[in-house]
Parts: C-alpha cells; sequence; structure tokens
C-alpha cells in the first residue's frame, strides 16, 4: 500500500472518528461524577431539611408542655384565691394568676406559628424528597445507559484502532518514527489537507514544489510550519484525477 493522498485522507478521519469516541468516554465520568455530586448536595439540603422539621415539632412540644405546665399552676393558685381569707394575699395570687395568662397567651401564639411552620416545612421537605428521588432514577437510569454503551463504544474504538494501524501501514519505514511524534504532538489532527495551496491545519502557504510531491504520491509531505503531515484536499485532487485519465 502506498502512502496516497486518499489513504492518508482516510487515516486522518480514522483518527478523529477515534478521538470523538476516546472524548465521549471521557466526558462520561466527568458527567455522572457531576450529577452524583449534586445528588449528594440535594441530600445533604434534605437531612438539613428534616432536622430542621424535627428541631421544629421539639420545640413545638417543648411549647405545649409549658403550656401544660402553665395550665396547672393557675389551676393550683385558683385553689388557693378560695382558701385565702387576707385582701393582699387574695390580690397577689390574683396579679400572679394574671401574669401567668398573659404568658400562657404568648406560648399559645408560639404554639400556633410552630404549627403553621412545621406545616410549611413538611411541604417544602416532601418537596426535596421528590426531587431527590427523581435524581437518584434519573442518576441510575443514565448509569445504566453508559454501562450499556461502554461495550459498544470499546468495540468502535478497537475497530478504528485496528483501521488505523491497518492505514499507518502505508506510511514508508523512514518516515514511520516522524510520523509518530506528530501523532504524540497533534493527535488527531496530525494530518491536514493541503487545499488551495495551503495547509489546513495552520493556514500557511505550501511551496509549490511540495504541492508537486503531494500531486504525484511520490514521498509523504509534512507541512515546513506546523509539521502536520499533509494530503491534497478532495477538491485540488479531482484535476488531478480528470488529468490522469486524459493522459490514458
Amino acid at each position: 500500500m502506498s502512502a496516497t493522498a486518499d489513504v492518508l485522507r482516510d487515516l486522518h478521519i480514522l483518527h478523529q472518528r477515534a478521538k470523538a469516541i476516546r472524548d465521549r468516554m471521557a466526558s462520561v465520568p466527568k458527567t455522572l461524577s457531576a450529577r452524583k455530586n449534586a445528588l449528594a448536595a440535594r441530600q445533604a439540603e434534605l437531612e438539613k431539611a428534616r432536622k430542621a422539621l424535627q428541631d421544629a415539632k421539639v420545640a413545638l412540644k417543648k411549647n405545649e408542655h409549658s403550656l401544660q405546665a402553665q395550665q396547672a399552676k393557675i389551676d393550683d393558685l385558683k385553689v388557693k384565691l378560695n382558701l385565702v381569707k387576707k385582701n393582699e394575699e387574695y390580690r397577689a395570687l390574683q396579679n400572679q394568676i394574671a401574669h401567668d395568662k398573659a404568658s400562657m397567651s404568648k406560648v399559645e401564639d408560639e404554639i400556633l406559628k410552630g404549627y403553621e411552620a412545621i406545616e410549611d416545612q413538611s411541604k417544602a421537605v416532601a418537596a426535596v424528597e421528590a426531587e431527590v428521588q427523581a435524581m437518584a432514577t434519573e442518576l441510575a437510569a443514565m448509569q445504566a445507559d453508559i454501562d450499556a454503551q461502554a461495550v459498544g463504544q470499546k468495540a468502535q474504538l478497537d475497530e478504528l484502532e485496528a483501521a488505523i494501524a491497518g492505514a499507518e501501514g502505508s506510511i514508508p519505514a523512514d518516515d514511520r518514527e516522524r510520523y509518530r511524534r506528530t501523532v504524540r504532538q497533534f493527535g488527531a489532527d496530525a494530518l491536514a489537507a493541503c487545499e488551495g495551496g495551503a495547509c489546513l491545519g495552520c493556514f500557511t502557504a505550501v511551496p509549490p514544489q511540495m504541492v508537486n510531491h503531494l500531486i504525484t504520491a511520490d514521498m509523504l509531505v509534512f507541512c515546513k510550519s506546523c509539521g502536520r503531515l499533509l494530503y491534497l484536499g478532495e477538491e485540488d485532487a479531482k484535476p488531478t484525477v480528470k488529468k490522469s485519465k486524459a493522459r490514458g
């Protein structure tokens, strides 16, 4: 096999296709990690909301117990009120009862607000729970889809790498090390088309003598500016094909 424009063009396409698959495979763990982090963050918020709700319920219970204790104290004071005979003691007990009733009124207001807050917090917790469940379901489906696609992508990549190795057989032995260095440097963009007398990798003019070598395909041509392995672009190759047929 000789390193014709068609062979090098196909080799370039194979490199690009392999890179696209590698990029997809490399992006999957990042995407999955981001989703997992988002779920973990939302779960942490859910736990925080649950704790706040539990604290609110505990505070409500304390107020209810406090209200019951105050009511018991007032009931006890009322019993004493009926037993005292001195006016001063009677007025003192009445003042204490009035004071305790005022305190009870404040606690009752706090209890009412507590019930309203707990209702709102319960709704908020339920909403976050539903969101976390939906995120977990979506993440599980994504993981299953990724696992299913990974097998096919690995098989595609193996096929492309085998095809690349086959196409690289057209690279003359003397040029293979330079070609490999170029691939290590540019990856999938190690090759570039030459169209209109310019390298499409760096858009620098290619000398006419190098263009002639590309037309005749008698040697490999590397761009003097960027170092990419050049091949004749399809548009530039068409006239060459027509001329060859005409000469025949």
